[in-house]
């Protein structure tokens, strides 16, 4: 049976097997076929000369180990022999410049298309990518320098060299000329000073497979042959020349090693071996060699900073890369070199000049003298001296329109003794001197004389180019009128003339002075009343306007004014009340003649009376601020007398020009308002009032302002709690609207729970004066109170101003305002200038109270930030007074 069974079995297996095979026929497999051979990776699109190109490809598929190649590289690029060990993949891999046949530069531009292939003999698979080989550019960085100091080195992520050793003070021997007083060569000197080891950094994009040495250089723009007064060197004028100023001298300011220095060491103290120093052809050590060790990627080049004993401006020297030695680098991203500039400052003492209150600024009366206080600064071993002059720009010249003084001998030159380092000094101005073209007062900036101290040892610098501001006031009476003129505003225009507004004999007169007091001209004549006893209240600006005539830019010189009378005067629409009669003038000619064809003439059916007139320096509108009792065209009357705001423009009407209004826009309280000041130094014309109650029916009342417009609703911006507070001026000036009155309130400005500005007031005893600075749309900013010295006494203030960034204001009072005030029966005249700064000087804050009974002061006006002019009235004589930046009285004391 056995027999029978094994050939049945074996056919059994056949007819398996075939099934198998007619299985696989029908598409059934049981293996998967391998994989298409793929390359895995970005390799980097950019190479650099020197610096190792690395990618290390990954890949998958195919039936065997896969083999790689590339096609279309670069000759410097290769594949490494032995593949990928822990994973398919290869490592691709070169250095531009150096493998390949070290092309060097020809190796430097784009390779397209490059292809790695692999296959695992039978499939294949490629990737094309793109190398584009760049320069690897050093750079060079550098810290500014100050003699007699060393820098730090700050942390860096970079491969760096060892770090020099900066704190450590070396010696230099060099020679300087000497001067005479006139700056002719005297001669030559030698010197060893100090000197401060300082640093530039080396910059290496990136790291290089090899050494890169690269030479290095100190240069200079400083020629001694670029003269100035046609001199010749050696001469003063010749080494420290308007074109050598700033200019550094390799060998006597800065070196690369000094004369008696050792060798730099690291930190370590260990010399550092990559550098090298060379000297020039004059023995000064001015370059040198810079090694970069393969990997390095950020070196240092040790410097000295020569500590001389000359008063220098800040100098300018260049390190320059000269040349790569070994290794392949690039100076620059074309190859053409690299520099840095190293800035020296000088560490010489400086000093400053103040009065004696500390401030930058003064104004002294011809024929007078004025002390002042000179303070050194800085370390020093001897005697130090400052030769002082006038700087560039003063109108006022030493020895000519004023001299210095010391313990009343002419002498121009301070001396420090060593241990004194503040000294006074006077300065005697001249008894007169003739006025320049433009007829201001002269002024001279105080400074340095650079020009002699140029080069020579022992000599101060100053703090600041200009180091006191003296200017020379030769108004010393107060103008005054005894000709029945009364004087009711003024304003101070081109060349400093005072343009004084008034009345004489029933004519309404601008008389205009100049700096010394005298009358220019005959008085404009605005206009002859029929009334000559009539006194009506004038008003005045002028401008300055920069306007294009035939393509040419011209200066014209505009004067507004304004005033009040019932009387048929000018031309327009007008009621048969008190209306407004304005013109405008242009000095033509030697004179000021009417612009328009006649004074224009305007109001309501009312009384109509102008409070304030303001001339546009820009378009040359006028502005009008007023009050009334009527109605204007197009507004609505609160009832009592409200507040306008007036615009008017001047247009050409055929041959002659006209004008026109604008617009005029009215508010009020519904009780009798008052309009104390206008502006138009804002975006648009400003408004300030006073007004008893609310004018938009809210809680608040008092103070307010307003800008006006053609159109629109009316912004009124009203910022008093009680009708106590009182509005007395106002005006527009360092971005703000200004409100000068007086309440019974001190107040500050602070910072709310929402970050917000607010006002805060505290009730005082009295009534103080205050100054509240508002932006035009209605947000406090600022905030200045003036009280009594006791709180006891009423404070009333009616004018303010802006003087050298603070504020000057001016009122009266009946108690002890001023400390050195006597306590007075009457009321008393006030001026204070009140601090805005955080810097507590006693120049920024000061108060004087005249011992004069019945003196209001009428209008405050600023000269230059020189002199604070006011118009007062000592019981009805009228006066123009000056008085300095600290409130000294310039003119007499009486009219």
């Amino acid at each position: 049976m056995r027999a029978d069974l094994l050939p049945r079995t074996s056919f059994s297996g056949r007819l398996l097997g075939l099934a198998l095979i007619a299985l696989a026929s029908a598409g059934c497999k049981t293996e998967k076929d391998p994989d298409q051979p793929t390359l895995l990776g970005a390799p980097p699109t950019t190479a650099y000369l020197g610096v190792e190109y690395y990618y290390n490809w990954g890949a998958y598929g195919g039936e065997s180990i896969l083999d790689y190649s590339l096609t279309n590289a670069p000759s410097w690029l290769a594949l490494e022999d032995t593949s990928n060990k822990a994973r398919q993949g290869i490592i691709m891999r070169g250095v531009p410049g150096l493998s390949g046949g070290a092309r060097g530069e020809a190796d430097l531009g784009r390779n397209d298309n490059i292809d790695i292939v692999t296959t695992d003999g039978r499939m294949a698979g490629f990737q094309p990518f793109d190398i584009e080989v760049k320069r690897n550019v050093v750079s060079l960085e550098a810290p500014s320098f100050t003699e007699g100091e060393s820098p730090d080195i700050p942390d860096s992520s970079r491969t760096r060299c060892e770090l020099p050793a900066l704190d450590v003070v070396g010696e230099h021997d060099y020679e300087i000329d000497l001067y005479n007083e006139d700056g002719s060569f005297k001669e030559s000197k030698a010197v060893t000073s100090p000197t401060n080891r300082v640093f530039a950094k080396v910059l290496l994009d990136q790291p290089s497979v090899t050494r890169v040495s690269i030479a290095f250089e100190l240069r200079s723009e400083f020629d001694e042959n670029n003269c100035d007064d046609e001199e010749n060197p050696p001469h003063q004028r010749c080494e420290y020349s308007s074109d050598n100023l700033g200019r550094a001298i390799i060998g006597n300011d800065i070196v690369v090693q000094g004369s008696n220095t050792a060798f730099p060491v690291d930190e370590q103290g260990e010399e550092l071996t990559y550098i090298e120093y060379y000297e020039n052809d004059a023995g000064i050590k001015d370059r040198g060699l810079i090694t970069l060790e393969p990997g390095i990627t950020e070196c240092y080049i040790p410097l000295e900073v020569i500590d001389d004993t000359i008063p220098e401006p800040s100098e300018l020297a260049q390190l320059h890369l000269t040349e790569v030695r070994t290794g392949i680098a690039s100076l620059g991203a074309s190859d053409t070199g690299v520099r840095t500039n190293l800035t020296i400052r000088d560490n010489e003492p400086t000093v400053a000049i103040e009065t004696l209150n500390g401030g930058p600024r003064d104004t002294l009366n011809t024929g007078t003298t004025g002390q002042y206080r000179a303070t050194l600064s800085g370390d020093r071993e001897d005697v130090v001296k400052v030769r002082l002059t006038h700087a560039q720009g003063s109108t006022a010249r030493l020895g000519t329109e004023f001299v210095i003084e010391q313990e009343g001998v002419e002498n121009d030159t301070l001396s420090f003794p060593v241990g004194q380092n503040e000294l006074l000094f006077e300065v005697r101005a001249s008894e007169s001197y003739s006025s320049p073209e433009d007829l201001h007062d002269r002024f001279a900036n105080l400074a340095v004389d650079s020009r002699f101290q140029a080069g020579r040892e022992g000599y101060a610098r100053g703090a600041s180019d200009n180091l006191l501001r003296l200017s020379f006031n030769r108004l010393k009476e107060s103008i005054v009128w005894n000709d029945g003129f009364v004087a009711t505003d003024f304003a101070v225009g081109h060349g400093g003339r005072y343009f004084v507004a008034g009345s004489h004999n029933g004519q309404v007169q601008v008389r205009i002075y100049d700096q010394t007091g005298a009358l220019l001209g005959d008085p404009v004549v605005v206009a002859d009343l029929a009334d000559a006893s009539a006194r009506p209240d004038v008003f005045v600006d002028v401008a300055e306007r920069r306007v294009t005539e035939d393509t040419v830019r011209v200066t014209r010189y505009e004067m507004a004014v304004a005033f009040t009378t019932d009387e048929p005067i000018g031309s327009g629409d007008a009621g048969a009340g008190d209306n407004v009669i304005v013109g405008v003038y242009r000095l033509s000619e030697g004179e000021y003649q009417l612009r328009w064809d006649d004074l224009l003439r305007f109001g309501t059916s009312g009384q109509d009376r102008v409070r304030w007139i303001g001339l546009n320096p820009g378009s040359g509108y006028v502005a009008i601020a007023g009050e009334t009792d009527g109605v204007w065209s197009g507004e609505s009357s609160a009832g009592g007398i409200d507040a306008f705001l007036t615009r008017v423009d001047t247009i050409p009407d055929g041959d002659v020009l006209v004008p026109t209004i604008a617009w005029t826009r009215q508010v009020g309280s519904g009780g009798d308002d008052n309009v104390v000041g206008g502006s138009v130094a804002a975006l648009s014309p400003l408004l300030f009032g006073f007004a008893p109650s609310s004018i938009d029916g809210t809680a608040v009342t008092g103070p307010f302002f307003f800008g006006g417009s053609a159109s629109g609703t009316v912004s009124v911006y009203q910022v008093g709690e009680e009708s106590a507070e009182v509005l007395r001026h106002g005006f527009y000036g360092d971005g703000s609207a200004w409100l000068i009155g007086d309440g019974p309130f001190e107040y500050r400005v602070e910072v709310n729970e929402d970050d917000a500005d607010e006002l805060i007031r505290t009730r005082v005893n009295s009534r103080a004066g205050f100054a509240l600075g508002y932006s035009t749309s209605g947000a406090i900013g600022s905030a200045l109170s003036a009280n009594d010295q006791n709180d006891t006494a009423i404070v009333e203030l009616s004018q303010g101003l802006l003087f050298n960034g603070d504020m000057v204001i001016a009122g009266s009072t009946d108690g002890v305002f001023a400390e050195v005030a006597g306590n007075p029966s009457t009321r008393h005249a006030i001026l204070a200038r009140l601090n805005r700064g955080e810097e507590e000087a006693a120049y920024r804050s000061w108060r004087i109270q005249p011992e004069v009974e019945g003196l209001n002061v009428l209008r405050l006006k600023n000269y230059r930030d020189d002199e604070i002019t006011a118009l007062v009235d000592l019981g009805g004589e009228l006066a123009i007074r000056l008085f300095g930046p600290e409130g000294d009285a310039l003119t007499s004391d009486t009219p």
